[in-house]
């Protein structure tokens, strides 16, 4: 990800909540029905308002909750605010025009990000991994897993012993639709310090490349089959056909930030820019 897409989804991350929190404040009076959830005086929080916010169906109800008490908190210390005169005055206004500018050119530059158009082949691709090999290594010692959690025992058995006798992606096909596995996930490169429960670097240290280990149960009940598939030494390149995804990102994210440097250059070109001496005096 570029500094320039890092900045920019930082500023719209941070100015749309502003703006939300603001639309909510003026727009709310005029919800006063029963579908509000939380009300400061005059002002209404609604379900909708919270689902613009947040994806409530994947969103935990301590987030919710959590969300609920900081509108409340940020809606009386804003109403007290208007009471003191704070919107009144002119550092307001040039604060709220200052965001509002700055959240236009995010939003701006993250709408043309997204629609340039690029077309690049599987050689493009090869060729970038090839000229940035550095960008695809990691100073510490990795491991490029196979994790199964399922919230049954005996299901679990099952899932490694079909693994072991077939194959891993057999085992996988196994579980589709079935309401015990709570995640799969193939090919991760983790380091050690992101791998849990923490039994499992214990194991892996140990085991042979394909070799799946023994269940493992977590604190939670839940019961993890892994498979060590690699370890990868410090500093060890990856190979292109596991990091073929992040290649593909990186290498987009590049042209992309080129042809937007293209464009502002256009932009500097067709506007009459002009910059005086500064006076220090």
């Amino acid at each position: 990800m570029t500094i320039l897409k890092r900045l920019s989804d930082k500023r719209i991350k941070a100015f749309s909540i502003i703006y939300a929190l603001l639309f909510f404040t003026f727009c709310s009076e005029e919800k006063k029905n029963d579908e509000f959830v939380a009300r400061v005086n005059d002002s209404y929080l609604t379900r909708e308002d919270i689902a613009s916010l947040v994806d409530t169906s994947q969103t935990d109800i301590s987030e919710i909750n959590f969300l609920i008490k900081d509108w409340i908190k940020n809606e009386l210390l804003f109403q007290q605010a208007i009471e003191e005169g704070i919107t009144d005055r002119k550092i307001y206004d040039d604060i709220l025009l200052r965001s509002s500018k700055e959240l236009a050119v995010s939003l701006y530059i993250k709408e043309k990000l997204e629609n340039f158009e690029l077309e690049f082949s599987e050689q493009d691709l090869l060729n970038y991994y090839n000229e940035n090999q550095p960008l695809f290594q990691n100073p510490n010692q990795t491991y490029q897993l196979n994790i199964a959690i399922i919230s049954d025992e005996d299901f679990a058995i099952k899932f490694r012993e079909l693994a072991i006798e077939s194959s891993w992606q057999k085992a996988v096909q196994f579980t589709e639709g079935k309401k015990f596995v709570k995640s799969i996930l193939s090919n991760v490169i983790l380091e050690e310090k992101d791998i849990y429960p923490n039994e499992i670097i214990r194991l892996v240290n140990g085991m042979l490349e394909k070799e799946i280990g023994i269940l493992i149960k977590d604190v939670k009940n839940n019961f993890y089959v892994f498979q060590l598939i690699k370890v990868f030494k410090p500093f060890e390149i990856y190979p292109f056909e596991l990091v073929k995804d992040l290649v593909r990102e990186k290498y987009i994210a590049e042209r992309k930030a080129k042809m937007f440097e293209n464009f502002l250059s256009e932009l500097y070109s067709k506007n009459q820019i002009e910059i005086k001496e500064w006076d220090t005096k």
